[in-house]
């Protein structure tokens, strides 16, 4: 043991460095609060956000209106919320389970409901007329849910785009933590050769272990915290998968039932293809499958609708409640501290740990040439030095990288543009649309089925009186070669 080891001041004895700490970049900074709808030229009018957010809940558990306050309870685990958010779906299914039976019994088990009977012939447009209406506002209806489910498709490739944003942000700081924990492995042998040489400075490893834990640390939070946006941004890619069915199918049988059912009624392509009752039967036949999942798809997204403007109310505090339901406590803490911006930074506190780790390493060395030990100030010293000075430098880049500052916007736009002002607004206008383009199918299945069975009797009736004049005419000229 060298004899003046013991003279050599610990960090903690001698005076601070003068070299300063880094200053906290998130000094200052706040979110910007989220307002609903605060871009939507017609928010005064109607908001999807504090509309679906303001529906009474009920639960089919209890059979009561749910007791709670929305959103400040809003928490995606509790069985009574998620009963309260499936309450309106599950109306929305039964009407479709009930109009797809009238559909199916109409089309295929009433006899007595063809409107057979109508002794007097009615005008084609006079007929026709609430049929073509019905069509019309059919096609509206239906085409209004392409308009929501173009908005949906936006906000899902905008949060996808974000996510990966995120992702690497966070791949990015622990790229730079693997980095330095890669330097401090080299400063840890630069300092054993200098140690080997002034044995004093062999009581500062300490400092140099706390560096190495510290940056170990902080790499393994920012490896972690993308497995949760990782499964976030899976959930939302098999739904921007699933998104683009929901739509078409159910409109591609609508206007395949408007198309038949349109066809059908026409006269021209009646005489050139086969009778309307065939091409009225067939649409009819569509239309109960089109009931049946336009019924089930406005549910599915009536209760996406419910829940994301339960949390777009306050998506900020919301954003840690989905955390604290599906992540581990490291991963809450972040996300709160990201969000939130308020308290200490988990992340950026370890760093800073780390750099005054290394300002007490560098002191300890320091204080090894200088009397009264007065170690030589070999190459192996300068080039420790140097070292922890170009650490430093990283570890002070790294803080700024993992403040609130750099990273709570990325979590703003995941948020604000693209859950709450595209993907809530085109739930919301994709469930409305396919809930009246269900409720107006059915008129149209009834109105064209009694079409087509009033023109069937009407072109009976012209044949049957067809027939009646053919065997006058024979009887005329019968009779008159008997006469003749």
């Amino acid at each position: 043991v060298h004899p003046l080891q013991g003279q050599v001041k610990r960090p903690s004895d001698r005076p601070k460095s003068n070299v300063m700490s880094p200053p906290n970049p998130d000094d200052g900074f706040a979110p910007a609060p989220y307002i609903p709808c605060k871009d939507n030229e017609i928010s005064d009018q109607y908001c999807p956000i504090t509309e679906l957010n303001a529906l009474p809940r009920y639960s089919w558990l209890t059979f009561s209106e749910v007791d709670s306050e929305f959103p400040t309870e809003f928490d995606p685990l509790p069985q009574e919320y998620m009963a309260g958010v499936g309450f309106y779906p599950s109306l929305i299914v039964v009407m479709a389970v009930i109009f797809g039976l009238i559909t199916f019994f109409y089309s295929c088990c009433c006899a007595k409901c063809n409107g057979r009977g109508a002794k007097e012939k009615v005008d084609k447009v006079t007929k026709r007329g609430p049929l073509v209406v019905l069509l019309i506002f059919l096609c509206l209806f239906a085409g209004s849910s392409i308009v929501g489910g173009m908005s949906v498709q936006e906000g899902l490739s905008l949060a996808v785009g974000y996510f990966d944003d995120l992702v690497d942000e966070f791949d990015e700081l622990a790229s730079s933590g693997r980095e330095l924990n890669s330097a401090a492995q080299d400063i840890q042998q630069q300092f054993d050769e200098y140690a080997s040489s002034c044995q004093a400075a062999s009581s500062f490893a300490d400092e140099i272990s706390e560096y190495t834990s510290k940056i170990t640390e902080f790499t393994a939070d920012a490896d972690t915290f993308p497995e949760l946006l990782d499964g976030a941004n899976e959930s939302f890619q098999e739904y921007s998968i699933y998104a683009p069915i929901a739509l078409g199918l159910p409109l591609i049988l609508v206007f395949m039932n408007v198309f038949l059912t349109t066809f059908g009624c026409s006269t021209s392509c009646r005489k050139a293809m086969c009778t309307c009752r065939c091409l009225i039967y067939i649409s009819n036949f569509l239309g109960i499958f089109s009931i049946t999942l336009l019924g089930f798809f406005a549910a599915w997204e009536m209760g996406f609708g419910v829940f994301f403007s339960d949390f777009c109310i306050n998506p900020n505090t919301n954003m840690v409640n989905m955390a604290e339901a599906f992540g581990t406590a490291s991963q809450v803490n972040i996300t709160e501290y990201f969000v939130l911006c308020d308290g200490p930074n988990p992340m950026g506190g370890l760093l800073v740990d780390a750099d005054n780790a290394l300002v007490a390493f560098k002191d300890g060395l320091e204080s090894t040439v200088a009397a009264p030990v007065n170690c030589a100030q070999t190459d192996a010293y300068d080039e420790l030095i140097s070292a922890i000075d170009v650490s430093r430098s990283a570890v002070d880049d790294l803080i700024l990288g993992a403040s609130c500052k750099n990273l709570n916007p990325h979590l703003q736009d995941l948020t604000y543009n693209s859950f709450c002002e595209r993907f809530v607004p085109g739930v919301a206008a994709m469930s409305f649309s396919m809930l009246l383009t269900m409720v107006f199918l059915l008129p149209v299945v009834i109105v064209s089925r009694h079409f087509a069975e009033r023109v069937v009797e009407e072109e009976n009736g012209d044949q049957m009186e067809l027939v009646g004049v053919g065997e006058r005419h024979s009887e005329g000229r019968s009779n008159f070669a008997q006469a003749y």
